[in-house]
């Protein structure tokens, strides 16, 4: 792995001389996951990721906006990539302009919103986007109550537009409220958890204003769901 990492980086690097002198261009070597392992070309906040030889043992280039996925190519034409990578990263083209230079390009759900000057918000949207897919699929499979009442609570929520200003998730099935930027928070960030227990009821957890409060009550937004999701609404994104 390591001797494709270093033939693909060279050739970029001969043939677009410019990428020496980025903020980073570096390889990442990950023993226990060697499809993890990759090439970095970083500038500002465009960077590029190269996986030389992923599952289909063609390269996967992934182009990213502050850390976040917005287009991917799977290709062995290295002076071609080289291109985009040079229109990407260096001269930091909007993803509509690139799309336009590289039709093959198939942006994300997230592009327009970070051309727009909206990623966070963006972000947040697709969290929303992405749970809801996964209930809808858990339903198709094995359909149950409180599946129903998490989607029936999650367009409620939607409704008022909370997809706009807050990430969720879940962990075991918990449903997970916060102002995290990322996925991946730890116990101690500001967040609501909520389990939905069946018969149109759901219990509540929060640790807002340095304390954990639990709370059962009936599944809708508004009311208590309606207080503290305002509390958590204080706290900055991080």
């Amino acid at each position: 792995m390591k001797e494709e990492l270093d033939l693909l980086q060279s050739e970029l690097n001969k043939n677009y001389n410019e990428l020496l002198d980025i903020d980073s261009n570096k390889i990442t070597i990950k023993p226990d996951f060697m499809f993890e392992s990759n090439i970095e070309f970083k500038d500002k906040d465009r960077s590029c990721k190269i996986y030389p030889l992923f599952f289909n043992e063609i390269p996967k280039y992934v182009f990213e906006w502050d850390d976040c996925p917005i287009f991917e190519i799977s290709s062995t034409d290295i002076k071609k990539q080289g291109k985009i990578i040079m229109d990407w990263v260096l001269e930091k083209s909007m993803p509509s302009k690139i799309q336009t230079r590289f039709p093959e390009i198939e942006l994300n759900e997230l592009a327009k919103y970070y051309e727009n000057g909206e990623g966070i918000k963006g972000e947040f949207i697709e969290s929303w986007n992405v749970l809801e897919k996964c209930y809808n699929q858990w339903l198709l499979i094995e359909p149950c109550e409180q599946d129903k009442d998490a989607i029936r609570l999650i367009k409620e929520m939607r409704n008022f537009k909370l997809d706009e200003l807050f990430r969720v998730g879940t962990q075991l099935s918990v449903f997970i409220l916060s102002r995290s930027r990322r996925h991946g928070i730890d116990e101690n960030s500001p967040q609501i958890r909520i389990s939905f227990l069946g018969n149109n009821k759901m219990k509540i957890n929060s640790n807002l204003k340095d304390r954990n409060k639990s709370l059962e009550c009936e599944v809708k937004y508004e009311g208590y769901l309606e207080r503290i999701v305002k509390e958590l609404l204080k706290e900055k994104i991080k």
